[in-house]
């Protein structure tokens, strides 16, 4: 594995970033599935098959958006980025690529509110549970902090007095930010086809998608990349209303909930759901129903999937609600409150 910060941005050697906590099984076969292009950068990602794939970026194309974001925040030469966000996601890669083409300086650091606060940023990325953690602490931004770029999740939902916060929208396949504020980056064209799918075309768009059965995909047509994000396109105007098919945001990662369900069935068969919570701070928490009493089924999922996607709470339940075709009624679960009275999910 590698990290963003060792990328050579002008070179052709091509660059693989995944999560170094992935289950292994999971490492090896993107690893094999890895093609072979010349100044690309390959990060992972699930889509609506809910299969984990490459996201396969050229160097060019990040650097399209990090010219964009660049443009946008009117980043130079004496601005300190603070890398807060994991770098095989593009949300961290971007982060140096921008300060690349800048020639600024990067500070990388574990997530802590009370030190981040404390950094001599002027330029920063977040998530809102992050964002969140800061307001919750009570701190004030430090001195020359002048803009944060906050995507991942329903920002638009959280109040963060006195800092600089910019709500963001981005993708991986776009190899990073999008619009800001809700205005589309000029590198960008966007429309919203008619069952509402956003779709883009530009710079920064993907080269195509390489999977673990050894195909690369280029799902682009005429040059549109269509997403699974839903919303309208009013000029230069992006809305974003949510999400085809049964994803969520967890702390910003972007969780698909039928590829959870797979794997909880292979554990518990019919006995047991997955079903996402809202939760102020992460966006949404995972949680269990269950109709038994087998306390081996958190530990055996929780094992398989990623620290993010692990179980946080387990109800016992009378049953699972399905349809006649056996479809999970994820809407219909009743989980139990503390009051001891349900609640649909």
């Amino acid at each position: 594995m590698e990290e963003a910060g060792v990328i050579d941005w002008t070179g052709a050697q091509s660059h693989l970033l995944l999560n170094p906590r992935m289950p292994a099984g999971e490492r090896e076969a993107l690893e094999r599935a890895v093609p072979d292009l010349p100044a690309h950068v390959f990060v992972g990602t699930s889509g609506s098959t809910g299969a984990v794939k490459l996201v396969a970026l050229s160097k060019d194309a990040i650097l399209a958006s990090a010219a964009a974001v660049n443009g946008r925040l009117e980043a130079r030469a004496a601005d300190v980025w603070c890398c807060v966000l994991p770098t095989f996601h593009v949300g961290g890669l971007g982060i140096h690529a921008r300060a690349h083409l800048t020639g600024s300086r990067v500070i990388s650091m574990p997530w802590d509110p009370h030190a981040f606060a404390a950094t001599e940023a002027t330029l920063a990325s977040l998530v809102p549970a992050q964002v969140h953690d800061l307001v919750a602490a009570g701190l004030r931004p430090p001195p020359n902090l002048r803009a944060i770029l906050v995507g991942g999740g329903a920002f638009e939902s959280l109040n963060a007095p006195g800092w600089p916060v910019l709500a963001s929208y981005g993708m991986s396949e776009c190899a990073s930010t999008v619009a800001v504020e809700g205005e589309l980056l000029p590198h960008l064209e966007a429309r919203a086809d008619d069952e509402g799918r956003l779709a883009f075309r530009g710079a920064s768009l993907l080269t195509g998608y390489a999977t673990v059965d050894g195909r690369f995909v280029d799902p682009k047509v005429d040059g549109w990349f269509v997403s699974e994000d839903v919303g309208s396109v009013d000029g230069r105007r992006l809305a974003v209303r949510g999400r085809t098919g049964d994803f969520v945001k967890i702390g910003g990662e972007s969780v698909d909930l039928t590829r959870l369900d797979r794997i909880l069935r292979e554990i518990a068969g019919d006995a047991a759901a997955i079903v996402a919570v809202p939760d102020a701070r992460l966006g949404h928490t995972i949680e269990l129903a269950t109709t038994v009493d087998d306390v081996t089924i958190v530990d055996v999922f929780n094992a398989r999937v990623m620290p993010f996607e692990r179980i946080r709470r387990v109800h016992r339940v009378a049953s699972i609600p399905r349809s006649p075709l056996g479809k999970l009624l994820r809407h219909h679960v009743i989980l139990s409150r503390e009051d001891g009275e349900g609640s649909p999910a």
